[in-house]
């Protein structure tokens, strides 16, 4: 499945699907044993002060203005052997080989001139989104709830309550509470929806395609939306609660169409159709939708 946050490309010249928490974990090594510990002489008050090295500075920028498009970027110089542009969270970079001349540096750039101003573009319209779907967590605060929106009351309740006639989650907290006991609070809540709903709505697809799932398990990993395994268990970002009831079911339809098909194959997309079959469609705005920053 795509990433919650997907990396962005740039344009150069020239059987078993992971679980989520499949990483190795570091080695453990013995302790080395104590030695007595050794008394350094005091320095010389007359003594030269240790050199440091300096930390490399940052390329200076240059001005691109074509008339058209217009923009910063900075020059990388790098032992490789293609140019190739970069926009990323520090601006517009274009990695060039330590040999490539000016001539050809600036002819890359000005073929490339409109895909960096669209991917800058694209980028403001990112943070813009980011911002709006920030989420305030005090008494009054919305946060989005399969395809809508709750709002959060800190009003002194004895115990949480979830009030969907009213669209309220009512937090058993007094209304001076800080933003982090409210956002762990309310990420409580939506854990304990989340694996209700996704066992539920694996059981109905898992049915439909005649598989066994051995587990339901949530996952709070940036990498994939969900996961499965030749062993039967799916895992399943539990922050999709945040998106609609059809985005939820197309992923979870997803994995479980990877109990047949351990790749994406034209046979697994031929399962995942039959389980859902307006999936391009919910896969394009899965790519497009936004979730709000969790802090």
């Amino acid at each position: 499945m795509p990433s919650p946050d997907p990396s962005r490309g740039a344009p150069a010249q020239g059987a078993v699907q992971l679980g989520l928490f499949d990483w190795p974990a570091p080695a453990l090594t013995p302790a080395p044993v104590a030695a007595a510990p050794v008394k350094p002489p005091a320095p010389s008050p007359n003594a030269p002060a240790p050199l440091r090295p300096r930390a490399p500075e940052a390329p200076p920028a240059q001005h691109f203005d074509d008339g058209i498009h217009r923009f910063d970027w900075t020059l990388r110089r790098a032992a490789r052997r293609t140019l190739a542009l970069r926009v990323d969270d520090r601006g517009v970079s274009l990695l060039a080989p330590r040999l490539a001349s000016g001539a050809s540096i600036a002819q890359f750039l000005q073929q490339h001139a409109a895909w960096v101003q669209r991917k800058l573009r694209q980028r403001e319209q990112r943070l813009q989104a980011l911002q709006a779907a920030r989420v305030d967590w005090a008494d009054g605060g919305r946060i989005p709830f399969l395809g809508q929106h709750l709002t959060l009351r800190l009003r002194g309740a004895t115990q949480l309550h979830w009030d969907e006639g009213r669209a309220e989650l009512h937090l058993p907290l007094p209304p001076d509470s800080d933003a982090q006991q409210v956002r762990d609070s309310v990420a409580a809540w939506l854990q304990r929806q989340a694996l209700g709903l996704f066992t539920a709505r694996v059981a109905h697809f898992a049915a439909q395609l005649g598989v066994r799932v051995t587990a339901v398990k949530l996952s709070a990993a940036t990498t994939r939306w969900g996961s499965a395994k030749s062993d039967g268990s799916i895992r399943l970002h539990w922050r999709l609660l945040h998106f609609s009831p059809q985005l939820v079911d197309y992923v979870v339809a997803h994995e479980v169409a990877h109990l047949r098909e351990m790749n994406h194959s034209p046979r697994f997309w031929a399962h995942v159709g039959n389980l859902y079959p307006d999936y391009r469609q919910a896969r394009l705005h899965l790519k497009q939708a936004t979730l709000p920053p969790w802090a």
